[in-house]
């Protein structure tokens, strides 16, 4: 692997993920839509990291890293993890809510996907990965948005791998459970210590704990690997067992 892009790049999980990879060897394209995050994380990163500023909820977006990618070599890797965290309830949402949030967490994945295909088919194939969710296997309370989008992006993984797996094209789904992140940060109740919200987040996992950034970018480094070859159309929980077992919620209380 030459070249690579990675969407969301400016901090959380893609900051880890283009960190893995260029320090595997890799020259990174890097996404975001918040400049002074995208500024920062390339100070961090040096010079191996290419940044762009950019919306994935816009296709041009996709076609311009595409093409700044292309001009530092081979394009052979492509993580969409780029995503917000979207609270919501089905009676309570609204058109403009289901489609800002499916133009980010599902179009953009789509649109990034549809590119890096169009590109690695003229180029001899490559891999693809996709951040999803455990979310896009099993419904959590008041997520009604997310969870659609992220099962989404498991059938476009699905479809990309089965239609050019033959032409060179590998594609692959991972699917965080509770990462420690700042989307997560910002997601927790207001009223409880950090440290004793992330406790109450991991208990969601056998591990009892969450998980860290550095565990989902050494699993997309894998996929986007030669050591993974022979791995197409699957979709990886990292997730410390969350998904193994059935969580007793409580249940939704209609105001």
């Amino acid at each position: 692997m030459t070249v690579a892009v990675v969407t969301g790049a400016a901090m959380g999980i893609g900051l880890s993920v283009a960190r893995r990879l260029i320090d595997d060897g890799a020259t990174v394209v890097g996404v975001d839509r918040d400049a002074e995050a995208l500024k920062s994380a390339a100070a961090e990163l040096g010079d191996g990291l290419v940044p762009l500023v950019g919306d994935i909820a816009e296709w041009g977006t996709h076609e311009r890293t595409a093409d700044l990618a292309e001009s530092r070599g081979p394009l052979k890797g492509w993580v969409n993890n780029a995503g917000v965290d979207l609270a919501s309830h089905a009676h309570l949402a609204t058109a403009d809510h289901i489609d800002g949030g499916l133009q980010v967490l599902l179009h953009g994945p789509m649109y990034g996907g549809t590119v890096a295909v169009q590109r690695m088919l003229r180029s001899g194939g490559g891999s693809i990965v996709n951040i999803s969710s455990i979310q896009g296997i099993a419904a959590f309370p008041g997520y009604y948005v997310y969870a659609s989008a992220k099962a989404g992006v498991l059938m476009a993984t699905r479809s990309i791998a089965v239609d050019y797996g033959p032409h060179g094209i590998r594609a692959n789904a991972v699917l965080p459970g509770a990462i420690e992140t700042p989307m997560t940060y910002a997601s927790l109740p207001p009223d409880v210590e950090r440290a004793e919200a992330l406790r109450q987040e991991g208990e969601l996992a056998p591990m009892l704990r969450v998980g860290q950034p550095e565990e989902i970018a050494n699993v997309v480094a894998f996929l986007l690997s030669e050591r993974s070859s022979y791995v197409n159309g699957t979709a990886i929980s990292v997730d410390g067992g969350a998904s193994a077992r059935c969580y007793a919620y409580p249940p939704l209380t209609l105001a």
